[in-house]
Parts: C-alpha cells; sequence; structure tokens
C-alpha cells in the first residue's frame, strides 16, 4: 500500500459518509444549538460533537480531574499515579526518563495519542517530554493481557492519551504557567472557539526552558498543537490535527566519577556538587524537530455501530551532536512515515465486538559517528496488523468473558516476518463499587521469535470515603536489551518477573491517607536484585483538603512520603553498579479558586536527600516550585 492508495481511500470515505449523514435533533450536553425557521415555527437542530474513546473500558484511567491535581512537570509525573509505574529519571529536569510499567522499560511500551503510536520508529522509545501535558484530558494505561493489541508493533504495554477534545458556544481560554530554580519555567496558552456554528478550532502553544544546573545540563522546548473539528453531523466528524515541535536538550552524561576518583576515593564529596562536579560530555547535545500530521474521522452508524478512521503522517529530524571529548558521537536520525489504524466497536444484547486494523510504511536513514567510525542504521519496514476482540455479557453484565486474537505481518528491509497472539479476560462485577479482573495473553514479541507469557489479576473496591486496589502480574519469556544513548547504560529485563501492587485511600473529614506500595520478584536466576525496578515501591501521602477563604478556593496540601528499594545495573557496558534505596519527602499544595484558577505549590525533597536513580545522574536537592493555571475571558 502507497501514499496515493492511502489518500484514495481517504477521499472515497469522506465521500461515502458525507452524503450518508446529515445533521439530526438531539438534546444533551456539549451539543451546539442552531435555529432555523420552517412553516412558522422554530426549529432547534442540536449537533451533538463524536469523540475519541478509550481502547478498553476497563484500563485504568487517570481523569482530568486528578491531572488538574498533580503539580506535573511533564507527562511522565501524571503516569506516577498509575500502578505498576516506576520513573527511571536521568535527575537532570527534561532528560529522556523512562517510564517503566508492569516492570517493562524504555523501548517495551506503547506510547499513543487518541489511538497513533507516538514511539521513535527506530528505537522504539517515546520521550514523555515530547507530550504537550495541557492537551491531556485522560490517560488510559491498558490491562498488562492486552497490551500488544492495539500497534502495529507487539510490545507488551500499552499506554493511551486521550487528548482534550470538546466544543463550546463561547471562546475559551486557559493558560498556565510554573516557575522553579536554574531558570526553570513553563508556559502554556490554550485557545478553543467555534469559527462557524458546525468547525470548531482550537490551538496549544507550549514553551519549556531551563538553563544549567549541572554543566550541560539546559534544555528548551517548543511545542504546538492546532486542530479543526468539522461537525458534519450527529453521526460524523472530522478532526484535523497538526502537531509541531522544535527541542535541544544537553546530554552530559552524568557526572563523570572516573575523574572524581582521581581526585578522591569518595565520589559523594563531589558527585552532588553542581559547580564542581564534572561530567562526562560537555558538548554533546540532541535537537529534534517533528511535523505529525493526523486525519481522524469519526463515525456512529448507529447505537450499535462506532468506527473511527486515523490516517497520519509524520517526519521528524533528531540530531546528536558533540564536537570533544571521547567517544565522539555525531548521529542524524530522519524518519519519515504514513499510516492509518481502523477501529470498530460493535455491540448488541447477544455480543460486542472490537474489530482494530492498520497498516503503517517507515523510512528512517539513520547514521551515526562513534570513535570515527561510520555506522549506517537506515532501513525501511511495513507492518500490518489485525486485532479481533469478542466480549460476551452475562447475569446483566456482571459476568463479562472476552477472548482476543492479533495477526501482525512485518517487512523490514525485505525481511519478512509473521507474529501472531491470543488471550482472554474475564470482569466480575460483584456490585456497583466493587469488580474483579482476570486476563492473560501469549504473544511473539518485538525482540525474540519466543511466545511472551502474560497474566494479570487485580481487584477494585470505591465508595465515597474509601478506596482499595490490589493487583499482581506475571511475565515468563521476555527479554529487552536497551541501549540508553546518553550514555553506555544497559538495564536487562529478565525472562520471568513477577509484581504485586496495592492501592489503600481513606479519607476521614477533612483529611484523607493515600498509600501505593509495589513489591516485584525475579525468577530468572539473576539473584536477588532487579535490572529495571526496584524491589519494592512504597508512597504515603496524608492530605488535607477544605474551603477556606469564605469557600472560594478548595485547599488541598499534603506530605508526601517515598521510598525505593535497592536496584542493579549494568554500567558502562562492563561494571555493575548499585543504585541504593531512599527516602524523600515532598510537600505539595494546590487550590482551585473559583473553579477558574488553580495555584500550585511544590517543595521538593524537604531533608534536602542526597540520592540518584540512574548513575551518576544526581537527582536534584532541596527545591521549590510554583505555578497557576487560569482559565482567561470564558
Amino acid at each position: 500500500m502507497n501514499k496515493n492508495s492511502l489518500l484514495f481511500f481517504l477521499l472515497i470515505f469522506l465521500y461515502a459518509f458525507s452524503n450518508a449523514f446529515s445533521s439530526t435533533i438531539s438534546f444533551p450536553q456539549d451539543s451546539l444549538n442552531t435555529t432555523a425557521i420552517k412553516d412558522n415555527k422554530a426549529i432547534v437542530d442540536t449537533i451533538i460533537p463524536l469523540h475519541s474513546s478509550f481502547l478498553y473500558l476497563n484500563s485504568y484511567k487517570i481523569s482530568n480531574n486528578q491531572i488538574e491535581q498533580i503539580d506535573y512537570r511533564y507527562t511522565g509525573d501524571i503516569l506516577k499515579k498509575s500502578p505498576f509505574n516506576y520513573t527511571i529519571d536521568f535527575g537532570f529536569i527534561g532528560q529522556p526518563n523512562i517510564s517503566a510499567i508492569y516492570g517493562v522499560g524504555q523501548n517495551g511500551i506503547n506510547f499513543m495519542k487518541d489511538g497513533i503510536l507516538i514511539n521513535n520508529r527506530y528505537s522504539n522509545f517515546a520521550d514523555l517530554n515530547n507530550v504537550q501535558t495541557e492537551i491531556i484530558d485522560s490517560i488510559e494505561i491498558v490491562p498488562y493481557p492486552r497490551g500488544f493489541l492495539y500497534s502495529p508493533y507487539n510490545n507488551p504495554v500499552s499506554v493511551n492519551i486521550i487528548s482534550k477534545d470538546f466544543v463550546t458556544t463561547v471562546p475559551y481560554s486557559n493558560i498556565k504557567y510554573y516557575q522553579g530554580p536554574n531558570g526553570e519555567a513553563l508556559t502554556d496558552v490554550y485557545f478553543n472557539l467555534m469559527l462557524s456554528k458546525k468547525i470548531n478550532y482550537s490551538f496549544d502553544i507550549t514553551n519549556r526552558k531551563k538553563d544549567d544546573r549541572y554543566f550541560n545540563s539546559i534544555f528548551s522546548y517548543w511545542q504546538g498543537t492546532f486542530k479543526l473539528k468539522y461537525l458534519k453531523s450527529n453521526k460524523f466528524n472530522i478532526v484535523g490535527t497538526y502537531n509541531i515541535e522544535k527541542s535541544i536538550v544537553g546530554l552530559n552524561g552524568g557526572v563523570d566519577t572516573d575523574s572524581i576518583r582521581v581526585i578522591t576515593s569518595d565520589i559523594n564529596s563531589l558527585l552532588y556538587n553542581p559547580v564542581s562536579a564534572p561530567v562526562k560530555f560537555v558538548d554533546r547535545s540532541k535537537e529534534f524537530r517533528t511535523h505529525n500530521f493526523n486525519i481522524k474521522l469519526l463515525a456512529k452508524f448507529s447505537n450499535s455501530l462506532k468506527s473511527d478512521i486515523s490516517l497520519y503522517y509524520r517526519f521528524s529530524n533528531e540530531k546528536i551532536v558533540q564536537t570533544y571529548n571521547t567517544p565522539l558521537l555525531n548521529s542524524t536520525n530522519n524518519e519519515k512515515l504514513y499510516g492509518f489504524i481502523f477501529n470498530n466497536k460493535y455491540k448488541n444484547e447477544i455480543f460486542n465486538l472490537n474489530f482494530l486494523t492498520g497498516y503503517e510504511s517507515a523510512d528512517i536513514i539513520s547514521d551515526s559517528t562513534l570513535d570515527s567510525i561510520t555506522v549506517d542504521r537506515s532501513f525501511q519496514s511495513a507492518n500490518y496488523f489485525a486485532s479481533l476482540i469478542l466480549s460476551k455479557q452475562f447475569i446483566s453484565g456482571t459476568i463479562t468473558p472476552s477472548v482476543f486474537y492479533k495477526y501482525l505481518h512485518s517487512t523490514s528491509n525485505n525481511i519478512t516476518n509473521n507474529r501472531s497472539g491470543f488471550g482472554a479476560d474475564i470482569i466480575f462485577k460483584i456490585n456497583y463499587k466493587t469488580n474483579i479482573y482476570l486476563g492473560f495473553s501469549s504473544f511473539k514479541n518485538e525482540f525474540t521469535n519466543n511466545y511472551t507469557k502474560n497474566f494479570e489479576a487485580r481487584i477494585n473496591y470505591t465508595d465515597n470515603k474509601f478506596v482499595m486496589s490490589a493487583g499482581a502480574f506475571f511475565r515468563k519469556d521476555f527479554y529487552q536489551p536497551v541501549n540508553i544513548y546518553t550514555t553506555k547504560i544497559f538495564f536487562k529485563e529478565q525472562l520471568s518477573l513477577k509484581g504485586f501492587s496495592a492501592k489503600l485511600n481513606f479519607k476521614s473529614g477533612d483529611f484523607s491517607i493515600e498509600n501505593r506500595g509495589e513489591i516485584y520478584n525475579s525468577s530468572s536466576g539473576t539473584g536477588s536484585f532487579l535490572w529495571v525496578v526496584p524491589k519494592n515501591i512504597f508512597t504515603s501521602g496524608l492530605y488535607y483538603t477544605n474551603y477556606v477563604f469564605k469557600n472560594n478556593m478548595l485547599l488541598k496540601v499534603g506530605i508526601i512520603f517515598t521510598h525505593n528499594g535497592v536496584r542493579k545495573v549494568s554500567y558502562n557496558n562492563s561494571s555493575t553498579a548499585t543504585v541504593p534505596s531512599f527516602n524523600r519527602f515532598d510537600l505539595r499544595l494546590s487550590g482551585i479558586i473559583q473553579k477558574v484558577a488553580t495555584i500550585y505549590f511544590t517543595w521538593e525533597n524537604l531533608t534536602g536527600k542526597q540520592y540518584f536513580i540512574v548513575p551518576y545522574y544526581p537527582m536534584p536537592g532541596r527545591n521549590i516550585r510554583f505555578g497557576i493555571s487560569w482559565k482567561l475571558f470564558n
């Protein structure tokens, strides 16, 4: 399939739908009313916008209300609300941190935006700094057994970022600003209005930046997203989106501990000194530019059948530049890709059927100079996939079992590979407060020809004062080599991994306690240490929430305790470094003023704890950050 075929498919689709559907009369919220006169009677024509839906209704979701109360720097901070999540943090703000989910790290996760994969196709990695936070409506983390189903790649985990997509009869605008130490700041402007009764326009422009703390740790991001939505009718909408980004990030490789050891055997004496600590690369930096074009066609054929097709085209350029230091590294990575995802959801009184299919073609031109040796890493690939999910409800929806299957055909530089996977899960709804999920899957992953086997179980209970959830997952036969280009660090994931997670939130009056804990265990024979995630993680927060200032502001203030257990990582390809456990305290405050403005204040690392998560990238010390998000002129 080529570009002309995709264009022809789009034109046929648009023509068929534009002739098939006309405006209908309806009533609900998020709608636009127009009035016409016929036979001396007023006729109200209400257009109800169609929206992108979640990939799976029983995914773990981080809602917009939760997001608005988080003092986040970037999208990875929002994901910390999800279970089985751990951030491999490079300490220097703006670095390409790794969100490990279900113990799967850098290049084993499908990060999607409105159902479209945003990963770099060469490294299969998504830098979440590249996702504008202020256009996020919500985030879903698909259950582990279903993670491989939703993209042209068999990555075991899927995260779907849902963009803001609303229409308003009056112009809507929002501005967000925050400021922190060392020149850290964010400015974001969002605007939304109706250009006509059926055309909605919105844009979001973001600038993030920070000066050097340690040498060569500066960064700057410019991002813009522009969206047009055409409300043809209650049954057919067209959404066109254009995203552009330009960024530069200093990649200093962390503190050069070998140089410190020449001076003293106590590396901690200089490791946490931003003025005196030497870094590995004084001038290595990454420059990134990208242009994304997406067209989404949303159709509601009937109450039983809903479909959307996403057509996308992206080209990007990534340059890593270094003039001094050894080893020298100068590389370019040019990426051009196009494709489509067709998602159909059908339900009736007997069964539910979800059918997804997609195609993608990618052209990667990539080369690097390492130690004066030219390395060509260019390739062309084409992937086609089809996934089928069949569900059936029993006992008025109390029990819902599902079975699913995926077929993937991929070609890379004329080498063909076929992979498939299957699985099943079941939901038990004990009552409106309690549900249980059980699921398993088996599929060929992207890295070996072996089948990866996954299992997950969880139970959730929710009421007004008490929230409890517990879950466990098990993975067998998955190996993921990870090469972090900022420095030569390799994280190896075990062939088998078990994880246990529990969340317990309790509210009494104006006070609430939020607890989350996770334990991981490997059975791969690598000893008592894990490579990607710590052995245990525990977070506990004590919060006070109440209306203050004559009920004009909803205040939430809390003290948060975080504990991360010990890890062991392979460092510089040859040696092994131990990442010690650590404890830290943070103070966070948010206040919603008359539902119009939200203020944030965070005092991070109250005790000034000195620690690192990745050797040897010191985490920030004690610092204060504050900001405001304000809905203006609405």
